[in-house]
């Protein structure tokens, strides 16, 4: 055996050495994998990656575990706790986007009237309800149909935000016309 396989071996050993009971079995896997890798610099490389992940694995058990130390002393939720977002809260949360993503929507679209129906006249088109109806209402509404479409094929619950903000627009749309 080289000198490079050897400092290969010693630094998957040391590394065994270090690492937390949970890395160990996978430490000393690694360390009889490198028996069989031909060559001895792709052995010190295979060493050198294998330390490199046991060693984030180790931190990452390190500062969970201190994490949970320090906020049982503060009295402060487990990190566990509150990365867990139950299930109703999530789906709420993607609602309420999908309602905001339409209303950002459509409220650009409003703002966007006054700009196309000066570029309808411009070219000869009379500014009449139905121009926009056509220009600004149908192709917002359209576009929230297939965002909702799309993400419902994804089973996002922000699909039906957005499609409760289409209906009550399409209804605000129809009660308008109504009145008139």
């Amino acid at each position: 055996m080289g000198a490079v396989r050897n400092l290969a071996a010693k630094l998957l050993r040391v590394s065994l050495r270090l690492a937390p009971e949970a890395s160990r079995a996978w430490a000393e896997a690694m360390l009889h994998e490198l028996d069989y890798i031909d060559g001895e610099w792709a052995a010190l490389f295979w060493a050198l990656g294998g330390t490199t992940a046991i060693f984030r694995h180790c931190l990452r058990e390190w500062s969970f575990g201190l994490g949970r130390v320090i906020g049982s002393l503060l009295g402060i939720q487990s990190i566990e706790g509150e990365r867990k977002m139950n299930s109703t809260g999530k789906k709420t949360l993607g609602v309420l986007s999908g309602v905001g993503i339409a209303l950002v929507l459509g409220v650009g679209a409003f703002f966007l009237s006054h700009p196309f129906g000066k570029m309808l006249a411009s070219m000869g088109v009379p500014r009449t309800m139905w121009s926009h109806l056509l220009t600004i209402l149908l192709p917002t509404e359209l576009v929230l149909v297939f965002a909702a479409i799309w993400l419902w094929r994804r089973r996002t619950p922000m699909a039906i935000g957005i499609l409760v903000t289409c209906a009550l627009m399409a209804i605000h749309v129809a009660v308008s016309l109504a009145s008139r």
